[in-house]
């Protein structure tokens, strides 16, 4: 799998199917995503990447409420690699790409740099500044462009509960990390419940 920054990407990239998030966690929610993509390049013959920032936009602007992180970057780099994806794109949340409107995200970064043929969204997710963007906006976006748009449906548990990057959080802060796994897909890491515990439980204990 290749790692690129998009700020330092000097070539378009061969066409793609582009998965959009922030992907921390990289729970079951984020593979339905990546699954989609993956059938979608089958189908098309495009490479499947995979585009996230490089922290947390709630993180950055609200660094006061200390969310912490589920998945690190070698973790996430790892998880993805393991799923087939081609290409992971970063793009640094500086203080330019914070005040981007949707519409110029789509256009230097998803259409001109990742060169999209075709993107993959959660049915939840926004982006650009003040999140202006959502699903519908972004459709209107693509059907102008060209690009083929896919919003996967949020996944949730037996009982309909969502599966989300919060929602894990609470889980492992509530010791409840059997309904943790559940979510992720995969047994959280120690590393993981330190960050969502303050390093008052570790891996395998329940409270």
């Amino acid at each position: 799998m290749r790692v690129i920054d998009t700020g330092e990407l000097n070539a378009q990239l061969p066409e793609s199917v582009v998965c959009l998030g922030y992907f921390d966690g990289v729970h079951r929610g984020h593979m339905a995503l990546i699954e989609t993509a993956r059938e979608i390049a089958r189908r098309e013959g495009l490479l499947v990447c995979v585009h996230a920032l490089d922290r947390s936009p709630a993180q950055a602007l609200h660094p006061e409420r200390q969310v912490p992180q589920l998945t690190m970057l070698e973790d996430k780099i790892r998880i993805f690699d393991e799923a087939r994806v081609d290409v992971l794109a970063i793009t640094p949340f500086d203080d330019r790409v914070r005040h981007l409107p949707g519409r110029v995200f789509f256009e230097e970064i998803l259409r001109d740099r990742l060169n999209a043929r075709a993107i993959v969204v959660g049915d939840d997710h926004r982006f650009g500044y003040r999140g202006d963007t959502g699903s519908a906006e972004l459709r209107r976006m693509c059907e102008h462009a060209g690009v083929a748009l896919t919003v996967v449906p949020r996944v949730t548990l037996a009982d309909g509960s969502v599966i989300s990057s919060s929602a894990i959080r609470a889980a492992i802060g509530q010791g409840d990390l059997q309904r943790a796994q559940e979510m992720l897909g995969r047994v959280p890491d120690e590393g993981m419940i330190r960050r969502c515990t303050g390093g008052q439980r570790e891996a395998g204990q329940t409270v």
